[in-house]
């Protein structure tokens, strides 16, 4: 008895050892994993400059209004584009023209008909009276019916060039009216107005950045955490992501896991890992603390296994 109690923890030593041993073998992500102390970024903002230099016309936004993707923000004096364009637009119309029209081919060869009917009538006539038209006026209406064939050929020539013209200036309006739309400074994202650096009036120069735009229908959650949690192989594991918002409840949403930095912290031994995650009431801004909790394989592995409740199935 007396050695059997000496036994007793012993083995719930070993127990306790193995059971340690075996959680340890599990592969890097088996278990979620929580990262502490990450912090909500920005995942998208644009800087918008102008694109040709001159006088602000019409500036439309305000910093704090919402911009859709493609939206003029502000427009620069386009006066002389404007009419650069109107011209080539009035060019490429009279060379449409001239490359419709076959006016000229039409007309060589009705030249051709009238030269070939003459130079008939002029055979058949020294056929039955042979000195009734001297060889030389044969000749010339010769030289005549083949200069009409190649009057045809030279009007089709032209034709083609003209059509060539006709490209050439349709072109020169698509060239002016992208001019024309460089004088127009727009969003390239839908978001957020924070900046607006200019007024109507005030002169810019190519690349002045005239307004800033931050996406927030969309943000990402960065933070670090130990190296031996995780690894490249669990990007695209979903997450939860808990904010603390100040002065208000903590919101829980979820997202994706889009990022692990494959460069470990050579002090710390710790990664960046990163999240991104729908925002579309903004009630999430830049700025604010969170936690990430990333799923393990474990975890995935059990939902996948779990039946499907009488409400999911219908």
């Amino acid at each position: 008895m007396f050695q059997n109690l000496l036994t007793a923890p012993l083995s719930v030593a070993l127990l306790s050892a193995s059971l340690c041993a075996a959680e340890s073998e599990q592969p890097v992500g088996a278990s979620s994993v929580v990262v502490k102390g990450a912090q909500v970024r920005i995942l998208q903002e644009v800087e918008l400059a102008a694109r040709e230099s001159g006088l602000i016309a019409e500036v439309h936004f305000k910093p704090g209004q919402f911009v859709e993707a493609g939206t003029v923000m502000a427009k620069l004096d386009d006066t002389q584009a404007q009419l650069k364009a109107n011209e080539a637009q009035i060019e490429f119309a009279k060379s449409l023209e001239n490359a419709r029209s076959d006016v000229e081919i039409r007309a060589a060869r009705k030249s051709l008909d009238v030269a070939r009917a003459e130079l008939l009538r002029a055979q058949e006539a020294v056929e039955q009276y042979a000195k009734s038209i001297s060889k030389t006026e044969i000749d010339r209406l010769r030289l005549t019916t083949e200069r009409a064939v190649l009057f045809i050929e030279q009007a089709e020539l032209m034709a083609r060039v003209a059509q060539l013209d006709s490209d050439l200036r349709k072109n020169q309006v698509a060239f002016a009216q992208h001019t024309l739309e460089r004088h127009r400074v727009r969003s390239s994202i839908s978001g957020i107005v924070v900046q607006v650096n200019f007024q109507d009036g005030e002169w810019v120069e190519t690349g002045t950045t005239i307004a800033r735009v931050l996406r927030l229908d969309r943000l990402r959650c960065e933070g670090r955490i130990d190296a031996s949690l995780v690894d490249l192989t669990m990007v695209g594991r979903p997450v939860q992501i808990t904010v603390q918002r100040p002065m208000r409840d903590a919101v829980t949403v979820t997202g994706t896991l889009t990022f692990v930095d494959p460069q470990i912290n050579a002090i710390k031994k710790d990664v960046l890992v990163g999240a991104e995650f729908d925002n579309p009431k903004f009630v999430i801004l830049p700025g604010m603390t969170a936690e990430i909790e990333i799923s393990g394989s474990n975890d995935l592995a059990k939902k996948n296994e779990t039946p499907a409740t009488e409400s999911e199935i219908n």
